[in-house]
């Protein structure tokens, strides 16, 4: 059940740590060498040279139950806290790792009655720490080191050895003051954002999507939402992420265009209550979700998706699943047909989350400042939060209780444990995530269908040679992004779009910052196949054209791929990646680089298992 709360607030008790070490560099014992660790409370700034100091002097009784904040800190620093708790094995400490792919997200570490909670605060302020800065009045240091859009390979190569040297040379006390900086700004933006969730009715949680969940509980939410996991399991069959597809590999002369605070409008329409009950029969107005047989007839850009072999596609045919009735009335609105009726689940509508977006973006709209950062955030972080997988994963050093693979426990050594549990999610309603993703695909597809022509879209945002009418600032409408000179695409959230003033936009998931200049390397056997000179490379050449494209960085090594290997020293590591050309596009593409949806039939002789 999603509960009203009622309890009384409180002000959390926190503190910010960050860690500075020489990137890449190693001391005699092949540890990375942290040369400090600050920590800032809001009154003071203390400094550690050593980590064993920075535990014997923070993790005490006096700051028992603290929050202990670092940027980024699951991917790197709390990795060389954690290392010297291992060190000291018979200190009595315990830790607990709450853990969201290769990122420690939230840490517990117990030792006897006390205990302490480690952060991550990326996972409350999702920005960079450079504009977090700015966000708070502050700017971050040595900002010459970062990268920038447009900067070359050369550059790139630079800035990274410039950073690493002015890590391993600069004085202490320079390095000092960049570390207080930093804690400073992390605190300083923390506290507003404690101080702004206040103001508005809410408090302050571990991460942004729980901050936004508590305040929608205590301010917005009018009167319980029954839940149910029967209701849940058949949601989720219904449940379908953004529209990501290429539709032609490349333009010429085009506008990208964005749908303002797309999701954020989705949840001004109704949203799924408490269940009515269910219907042999389709209802014909209101809330529900239907198990039916559809047909979608051949078109440009089918409507509505489906999924198989855990993927998202949008094709043409005949096939069975579960729909919201978003999904179905635009369906039939688009020539589509509903074949067969099997059940539907009706919900009473409610309007809760309708005056938790436009209440925050009236806000945003009128205000200045942090304010407005703070309202961004809320305003994005809710609805997939009533969809949360009950499904979690952790990390245990020094368990009380350990237990055996039976209970989903497996050692990776003595005293260390990955966990998969289910763990019970009481505002989990995923008919409400279903209809509000619905909600966006809906207007996203109304958007992209005025256009003869298009290249790319994504979760809310196209490209398209068609002018339209930029409305900047109303909730739902769309403005202009980008006036594109010419525009290369190469999978789902992967392009290089050239701007009319020159400026190479780059995009790679799964890659640090890219060059221009590196994504023509990396797309080249995307290119090879598509001219057709792949057909007559040899397997020699073919390799050496895959091996060209290969972008080699270097990252920390996440916690998980440690402990597997039986490691506990943080490392960096030397990655390389390339694009993925091996895996099926969303759309059957043609040689001249254009495209058409494929058909349910060839999907199922492509993934026969579904």
């Amino acid at each position: 059940m999603i509960s009203v709360i009622t309890k009384p607030r409180v002000f959390r008790r926190y503190l910010v740590y960050d860690l500075e070490w020489i990137p890449g560099k190693f001391d005699p014992n092949g540890h990375m060498h942290v040369r400090l660790c600050g920590v800032y409370d809001g009154d003071t700034y203390r400094c550690y040279t050593s980590l064993e100091s920075f535990l014997d002097n923070e993790l005490t009784h006096k700051n028992r139950g603290k929050w202990f904040y670092a940027h980024a800190g699951g991917l790197a620093d709390f990795q060389f806290v954690l290392e010297t708790i291992i060190k000291h094995k018979n200190s009595g400490y315990k830790v607990k790792a709450s853990t969201s792919g290769s990122s420690l997200i939230i840490v517990h570490v117990t030792r006897g009655k006390n205990s302490w909670h480690f952060i991550d605060s990326l996972w409350l302020l999702k920005d960079s720490l450079a504009k977090i800065a700015k966000f708070v009045g502050l700017e971050k240091g040595h900002q010459q080191f970062d990268p920038q859009e447009g900067d070359d390979e050369e550059t790139l190569k630079r800035k990274a050895e410039d950073l690493q040297e002015w890590f391993r040379s600069c004085p202490l006390h320079e390095l000092r003051f960049y570390n207080e900086m930093d804690c400073i700004i992390l605190w300083k933006a923390i506290q507003m954002f404690e101080d702004t969730l206040y103001q508005l009715g809410g408090q302050m949680k571990m991460t942004q999507a729980s901050c936004a969940m508590e305040l929608f509980r205590r301010r917005f939410l009018k009167r319980d939402i029954q839940t149910s996991a029967w209701v849940n399991s058949i949601a989720r069959d219904s449940y379908f992420a953004s529209r990501v597809e290429v539709l032609a590999r490349h333009c010429d002369d085009a506008w990208y265009y964005d749908v303002n605070s797309s999701f954020p409008y989705a949840m001004t329409f109704p949203i799924p209550g408490d269940l009515i009950g269910t219907s042999s029969t389709m209802p014909d107005h209101g809330i529900y979700l239907s198990d039916v047989d559809v047909e979608i007839p051949d078109c440009y850009l089918p409507c509505i998706p489906t999924r198989l072999a855990g993927r998202l596609f949008f094709p043409t045919g005949r096939w069975r699943g579960w729909l919201t009735n978003i999904d179905t009335t635009l369906l039939q609105e688009q020539g589509g047909r509903i074949l067969r009726h099997y059940e539907s689940l009706s919900f009473e509508p409610r309007l809760d989350c309708r005056d938790y977006a436009q209440t925050l973006y009236d806000l945003r709209a009128k205000s200045t400042g942090f304010m407005v950062v703070a309202c961004k955030f809320l305003l994005n972080s809710l609805y997939g939060k009533f969809a949360e997988c009950e499904y979690k994963s952790a990390l245990e050093l020094n368990p009380f209780s350990p237990k055996g693979p039976e209970d989903g426990w497996t050692m990776l050594f003595p005293g260390a444990f990955l966990v998969e549990r289910k763990v019970p999610i009481p505002h989990m309603h995923v008919p409400i995530s279903s209809h509000i993703t619905a909600i966006a695909r809906r207007t996203l597809y109304h958007y992209m269908s005025f256009s003869p022509e298009l290249h790319y879209c994504d979760t809310d945002g196209f490209s398209s040679t068609v002018p339209l009418q930029s409305t900047d600032g109303k909730l739902g409408f769309i403005k202009l992004e980008k006036v594109m000179k010419s525009g290369r695409f190469v999978t789902q959230k992967t392009y290089d779009m050239e701007t009319v003033d020159g400026k190479h936009v780059v995009k790679a998931k799964g890659f640090r910052r890219m060059s221009h200049e590196e994504f023509k390397r990396a797309s080249a056997y995307v290119d090879a196949i598509e001219d057709g000179s792949i057909e007559t490379m040899t397997v020699e050449e073919k390799q050496k054209l895959i091996e060209s494209t290969e972008i080699e960085y270097t990252r920390m090594a996440r916690t998980k791929e440690l402990w597997r290997n039986r490691k506990t020293k943080p490392e960096e590591r030397k990655m390389k990646k390339r694009l993925r050309t091996d895996t099926l596009p969303k759309r059957c593409f043609y040689p001249d680089g254009q495209s058409r949806p494929w058909t349910i039939d060839e999907l199922k002789e492509i993934f026969p298992d579904g």
